[in-house]
């Protein structure tokens, strides 16, 4: 048998590790309207099932393997099909017209030959993306995928799982923006599908170096009703506070810099609530976006993370508020609602959808801004 060490030399190269740190009814909100001349948006960062921690923490080989071989055993243990189904009844719930996702994972699994250090053929295991889309689709929703960028791979690497042994694994972790098929192409649109990673980002100290580890943005250029604006998704840094602070600066200033109406529905990783609130969402609210929990329900804390790693846990433990709907320009949010926050949400085994609770919002793009 090969040495752990020469596996990794062998099949990790320096891209490896840049993904590896990657209910029907609201508790604190009244359901959305459910008529068609409504426009709805929602963010639900979906959990891929796995932190990666071991992974981060790895300092040997042997460690990056086990923990490797540790992410792919928390995603299974997640049910990420089931999960899926959980969430597509949320989205359905709030009969959201544009959905920004985060953490729309694919894994492929495949064996390892220690002998000749490679990996077999690869065959897709878990795609979160099509379990979704299915179970919209068979709960009589009606959704395409309007935008998808990537913002991390992981290419074929072994991992080790004792006692079972040796496996390989590949993971690509997403961002989606989906839309409604359903509607009228005179009621609701979308074009300009655009997605890119972010310059600034963080690197991971592991056994083949360090590693950086992008985050990523999508957007499209939607209009309904006859008004047009942008409709973009985000998933920022998740632990240093600087370069998160930079990737809301280059949202700034790239998709979000448009005459149009914008409106941003993101996993920002950055804390609204409860005080002290993180930099990255001071600046947005500095630059004038509205963040539409806050101006419609200021005293309720609606907080959307984090459910437990395995999200098993019976009772809610969601203690911060930072998925976010942001806008800016004339637009108006009458209505706001939490999603997947309630036990009802979860799957018949007793999983939360996500460790994330989703954020929707009813929201109307109004010909002139609001005095």
């Amino acid at each position: 048998m090969l040495k752990p060490s020469r596996i990794v030399r062998m099949l990790v190269g320096p891209s490896v590790a840049m993904v590896m740190v990657c209910g029907h009814r609201s508790l604190e909100a009244s359901p959305l309207p459910t008529s068609d001349v409504d426009l709805r948006v929602m963010t639900y960062n979906v959990d891929g099932g796995t932190s990666f921690a071991a992974v981060v923490v790895a300092r040997t080989p042997t460690e990056f393997l086990l923990g490797v071989g540790q992410a792919i055993t928390e995603v299974r243990a997640t049910n990420p099909t089931a999960r899926m189904t959980a969430v597509a009844k949320q989205i359905l719930t709030a009969d959201a017209t544009l959905v920004s996702l985060q953490e729309v994972d694919q894994w492929l699994t495949g064996s390892f030959d220690p002998a000749t250090g490679t990996c077999g053929a690869l065959t897709l295991e878990i795609d979160m993306l099509r379990d979704l889309l299915e179970a919209l689709a068979a709960h009589g929703g009606h959704y395409a995928v309007a935008a998808r960028g990537v913002q991390r791979t992981f290419p074929a690497t072994p991992a080790l799982i004792p006692p079972a042994g040796f496996l390989c694994v590949a993971v690509a972790d997403t961002n989606v923006i989906l839309a409604r098929t359903d509607l009228a192409s005179s009621t609701f649109q979308w074009r300009n599908p655009r997605s890119a990673q972010f310059d600034s980002r963080v690197f991971l100290t592991t056994p083949v170096g360090p590693i950086p580890v992008p985050s990523a943005w999508v957007s499209v250029d939607a209009a309904f009703d006859g008004r047009v604006f942008r409709f973009i998704g985000a998933h920022l840094e998740t632990n240093d506070a600087a370069v998160r602070e930079q990737q809301g600066v280059e949202l700034r200033a790239g998709p979000a810099h448009t005459l149009l109406p914008v409106i941003i529905a993101m996993d920002s990783n950055a804390q609204a609530s409860p005080s002290p609130a993180d930099p990255t969402y001071l600046d947005f609210i500095a630059t004038g976006y509205a963040d539409v929990w806050h101006k419609v329900r200021p005293r309720t804390p609606g907080f959307t993370c984090c459910q437990t790693p395995l999200v098993n846990n019976p009772v809610s433990v969601l203690d911060s508020r930072i998925d976010l709907i942001l806008t800016s320009g004339p637009v108006h949010a009458p209505r706001v609602a939490l999603l997947g926050a309630d036990p009802a949400s979860m799957t018949p085994e007793g999983l939360w959808p996500s460790d994330h609770a989703g954020v929707a919002a009813q929201v109307v793009i109004m010909r002139h801004p609001p005095r």
